[in-house]
C-alpha cells in the first residue's frame, strides 16, 4: 500500500514537471506588439535567420529591435524567428521542488524504519532530508542552467 502510494505520488511529481517544461505557445496571428511592451533591460534570446544571440534589450520599435550583447545588436523584425524571456529564477524554483519531492520520496522508499531494538544510524526521515536536499541542488542547478522554462514572447508568422 504505501509503496504504491509512493510510486504515485513520484510518477504524479515527474508528470507535473514534464508539463512546466512543455513551452507555451504564443498568441494567434502577429504577437510584435508583445515584443513592443517588453521591458528596457529585459533579458531575451533572439533566434533571427542567420543568428541567435542572448542580449538585454534596448529598444524595439514597429520594424525593429536593438539589444545590446557586448556591443549593440540590430535586428529586422523580418529576420527574427523568436524571441523568447529568460526564466532562469522560475527554471531553478521548478528543479529544486521536482528534484527535492523526488529526492525525499525516493529517500523515504528505500530506507526501511527502526523497530525497537534496532541499530538505527540515519533514521528514515533523515535519509529522506539527505536525498531531498541533495536532489533539489541537484535541480536547482540542472534548471538554472537549462532555462526549460523560458517564454516565446514572438513568433514570425
Amino acid at each position: 500500500m504505501k509503496r504504491t502510494l509512493v510510486v504515485s505520488l513520484v510518477l504524479a511529481l515527474a508528470l507535473s514537471a514534464n508539463a512546466a517544461q512543455q513551452p507555451t505557445q504564443p498568441p494567434a496571428g502577429s504577437n510584435w506588439q508583445h515584443v513592443q511592451m517588453l521591458p528596457i533591460g529585459a533579458s531575451i534570446n533572439v533566434k533571427a535567420r542567420t543568428s541567435h544571440v542572448s542580449c538585454t534589450l534596448k529598444s524595439v520599435d514597429a520594424d525593429s529591435l536593438t539589444c545590446t550583447h557586448g556591443k549593440d545588436v540590430v535586428f529586422q523584425r523580418a529576420d527574427i524567428l523568436t524571441i523568447q524571456i529568460s526564466r532562469r529564477g522560475r527554471s531553478a524554483l521548478i528543479g529544486l521542488a521536482a528534484g527535492g519531492g523526488v529526492g525525499a520520496l525516493l529517500g523515504y522508499a528505500t530506507t526501511s524504519s527502526c523497530k525497537p531494538g534496532d541499530l538505527c544510524i540515519i533514521p528514515r526521515g533523515g535519509v529522506a532530508a539527505f536525498t531531498g536536499v541533495t536532489f533539489g541542488l541537484i535541480g536547482v542547478i540542472t534548471g538554472g542552467l537549462t532555462d526549460f522554462a523560458k517564454s516565446t514572447v514572438y513568433r514570425a508568422p
